[in-house]
C-alpha cells in the first residue's frame, strides 16, 4: 500500500519556467491527500517559492523535501535543516573566478517570497539571464556575504563541455561538495552526504514508514539518488535519458499533467485497496 508520494518540482510537476502548477495537479494533490496518503514535494526549491507554484495553498507541501534534502518537513514541522559552512562558499566562488561567465549564487536562510539571493563577482546583465529563467531577485555582491545560507547554485552558460569544466573545479577546489544539474546551465550544490535520498531517511523516520511504501516522481540529475532507494521510482515522459533508464515506472509527460494524472489513479487505488494501475506497469 502507498503510505506517501513525493515528486519532484521543475519539469515533473510544473513545465519549467512556469509560474504555477494547473488547477487540475492542485486537485490530484487534494485527492491523494483526501484519501489518507501524504504528498509532498522533493525539490531544490525552497517553501517560500512554492507558495507561488501552489497559489498560497499551503496543504500542498505541508511534507517535503526542500532544497535538495536540506530542509525536510512532516506534516508541517520541520525536522532536518542544514546550511552551509560559510568557507566552503568562499571557496567555490574562489574557484570559480577565473571561469568567464561562471559565478555562485548564495540563498539565505531568512528569506521571503521574493526569494531573494546574491549573485557573487558577476555582472548585472549575467546575473538578469538567470533571475529570469530560476525566478529569484539578485543582489550583485563582490564577496559571499557573512551570514546563514539554505542553498546554493552555480551558474554555467555556454557548451556542455563547459558544464564539465565546472564538475571538475568544485571536485578538485571544494571536495566537500558535489554538483547535480537540474537543468542545463545550472547547478544545484550540495553538501557532501545531503540529497534528495538523505532528506528521505529523515522523512521516513518522522513518518513512520518505509521506502517501499513511497512513490516517487522526478526527471533529472538531481532525483537519481532518491530514485535509487525508493523501489516505486517513476519518470516523467520527458525525463532525461538516465532518469528514464533508472526509473521502474513511467507517466506521461508534464505538459499534459502527468504526474496528476497519477496522483488521481492513487486516490482512486487508496480508496479501493488496489495497487494504482501505472505501477503494475514495469520497465
Amino acid at each position: 500500500m502507498i503510505k506517501l508520494v513525493l515528486s519532484d518540482m521543475d519539469n515533473t510537476l510544473i513545465p519549467y519556467g512556469a509560474h504555477h502548477v494547473t488547477a487540475r495537479t492542485i486537485e490530484a494533490v487534494h485527492a491523494v491527500l483526501d484519501a489518507g496518503v501524504p504528498f509532498g514535494p522533493a525539490t531544490g526549491r525552497e517553501p517560500i517559492e512554492l507558495r507561488r507554484f501552489f497559489q498560497g495553498d499551503e496543504d500542498c507541501f505541508l511534507t517535503g523535501i526542500f532544497s535538495n534534502g536540506k530542509r525536510v518537513r512532516a506534516n508541517g514541522t520541520y525536522v532536518r535543516t542544514v546550511l552551509f559552512d560559510h568557507d566552503v562558499l568562499v571557496r567555490i566562488d574562489e574557484a570559480l573566478r577565473g571561469e568567464k561567465g561562471m559565478f555562485l549564487v548564495c540563498y539565505p536562510n531568512k528569506t521571503n517570497e521574493s526569494n531573494p539571493a546574491y549573485g557573487v563577482h558577476t555582472t548585472a546583465r549575467e546575473l538578469a539571464v538567470f533571475e529570469a529563467r530560476t525566478h529569484f531577485t539578485g543582489t550583485m555582491v563582490d564577496e559571499v556575504p557573512n551570514e546563514e545560507f539554505i542553498a546554493a547554485t552555480i551558474a554555467c552558460p555556454g557548451a556542455p563541455e563547459r558544464m564539465d569544466r565546472c564538475r571538475q573545479i568544485i571536485a578538485e577546489a571544494v571536495p566537500e561538495v558535489r554538483i547535480v544539474s537540474p537543468i542545463s546551465e545550472w547547478f544545484d550544490v550540495l553538501p557532501q552526504g545531503v540529497s534528495k535520498a538523505s532528506g528521505l531517511d529523515d522523512l521516513l523516520g518522522a513518518l513512520g514508514i518505509s521506502p517501499e511504501e513511497v512513490v516517487f516522481f522526478g526527471d533529472a540529475e538531481n532525483d537519481l539518488d532518491i530514485m535509487r532507494k525508493v523501489p516505486h521510482a517513476t519518470a516523467v515522459a520527458n525525463a532525461t535519458e538516465e532518469v528514464k533508464r533508472l526509473a521502474r515506472h513511467h507517466v506521461g509527460p508534464v505538459g499534459e499533467d502527468g504526474v496528476a494524472e497519477a496522483l488521481f489513479e492513487i486516490a482512486r487505488a487508496t480508496r479501493s485497496g488496489e495497487e494504482p494501475a501505472f505501477l503494475r506497469d514495469e520497465s
